[in-house]
Formats: C-alpha cells, sequence, structure tokens
C-alpha cells in the first residue's frame, strides 16, 4: 500500500490484489481516502470513477481523487502477474513393440510453486516411466489453482515379422533346400542368427531338417522362425 496527500487536501492510501494466473483479470484495488473534505470524485485512467477497482487484469492504474473544495491527490498502483504457467517435456519411445519401455520427462516453469500433477489414469508424479506406446494427457496446476495441460505421444515401431518361402529336397540325400527369408516392421538394419552358426538372411544347399533362425533388430528386439 502507499500513500499520497496534498497539504490540506485529501490523503489516499490503497491495498490490492495482484493476478494470480497469468492473463486474467482478477485484479483489485481498495482506495481508502481521509482529510479534504466530502464528498470526493474519482478520475483513473481508462475513464473509470468508482472508487475502488475489480476485475483488473496486470498493469499499473492511476487515480485523482478530488474533494469538493477542488482538492486534488493522485495515486499509481501497479498490479501484478506471475509468468504464464508453461509445461515442455520430452519422451523416449518403446523400442520394441508390445513393450512398456516408454518414458516422459516433464518440466514446469513459470506459474506459481509448488505444482501438483494429473495425468490421464491417475499417476500424480511430474514424470513417468514403464509406458507402452498411447497418448498421455496431464494438466498440471500451481500453487494459486492455475492449471496448464500438455499431451505426449509415446509411439512404438510395427511389430517385428518373419515370412518365409521355402524350396524342399528333390531328391533324397540332398542338399538342394533353400529358405527365403521376409522381414518386416521392427527398427532395421536387422541381424541373423540360424542355429548351426549361418548369419544370412536367406539359406540355400541345406539338407532335409528343420532350421531355425532368431532376427534381430537395430533396438534388439528379436523373432523367431522355423522352417522345415
Amino acid at each position: 500500500s502507499a500513500t499520497v496527500s496534498n497539504t490540506g487536501g485529501p490523503s489516499l492510501t490503497e491495498t490490492h490484489v495482484n493476478v494470480l494466473c497469468n492473463g486474467n483479470s482478477t485484479g483489485s484495488i481498495d482506495i481508502s481516502i481521509s482529510g479534504g473534505t466530502s464528498p470526493y470524485t474519482y478520475a483513473w485512467t481508462g475513464g473509470a470513477t468508482t472508487q475502488d477497482r475489480t476485475g483488473l487484469a496486470a498493469g499499473t492504474y492511476t487515480v485523482t481523487a478530488t474533494d469538493a473544495n477542488g482538492c486534488t491527490a493522485a495515486m499509481s498502483v501497479t498490479i501484478t502477474q506471475p509468468a504464464a504457467l508453461s509445461l515442455t517435456e520430452t519422451h523416449v519411445d518403446v523400442l520394441c513393440n508390445g513393450n512398456s519401455t516408454g518414458s516422459i520427462d516433464l518440466t514446469v516453469s513459470g506459474g506459481t510453486s509448488p505444482y501438483t500433477y494429473n495425468w490421464t489414469g491417475g499417476a500424480t508424479t511430474q514424470d513417468r516411466t514403464g509406458l507402452a506406446a498411447g497418448t498421455y494427457t496431464v494438466t498440471v496446476t500451481d500453487a494459486n489453482a492455475c492449471t496448464k495441460t500438455l499431451s505426449v505421444t509415446i509411439a512404438q515401431p510395427a511389430a517385428l515379422s518373419l515370412t518365409e518361402t521355402h524350396v524342399d529336397v528333390l531328391c533324397n540325400g540332398n542338399s538342394t533346400g533353400s529358405i527365403d527369408l521376409t522381414v518386416s516392421g521392427g527398427t532395421s538394419p536387422y541381424t541373423y542368427s540360424w542355429t548351426g552358426g549361418a548369419t544370412t538372411q536367406d539359406r540355400t544347399g541345406l539338407a532335409a531338417g528343420t532350421y531355425t533362425v532368431t532376427v534381430t533388430d537395430a533396438n534388439a528386439c528379436t523373432k523367431t522362425l522355423s522352417v522345415t
């Protein structure tokens, strides 16, 4: 609060309420006047003529009070507001389709701490781990009940899939079989590990038998297929 007066004229004091949530118009000013000769009139920059003010945005407001004798007193009052509540995030997507290895690192600034967190699904921590693919929405509430909402999408690669066509041995005892392996999904490049030690994608010169391959993608996701 502050006091402004002119000798022999009125004196002004004030108390005010600042804006609690950035961008709102919840500020107010309560003017008290003493001295001088009533009645008084009030002239605010912007045109208001009431003694007190409500519904104010952040800014500086100046009032001139005039008493019945034309004596005046002026006062300026500054209504402040906190910085805007801001949410930013970095996240890690799921590496292998169907797993729950995603995470979200949430950063909050502005507003008035402390903050509380309400995620869809019920979590109340600032950050999240162990997430499956999907969209996660958080509402952050600050100490003044100001809120901000952010949605984060955790992605995942398509499922690793193995298909094959093969040629059987035509004459008993020969080694003329072959396997043509096709890989999709996951994250390339892929590596191949066949029973017996081969590491090529496809196989030729095979005798009759069952051949099993494990394919590993760039994220260490694996898929196994057996061909007879």
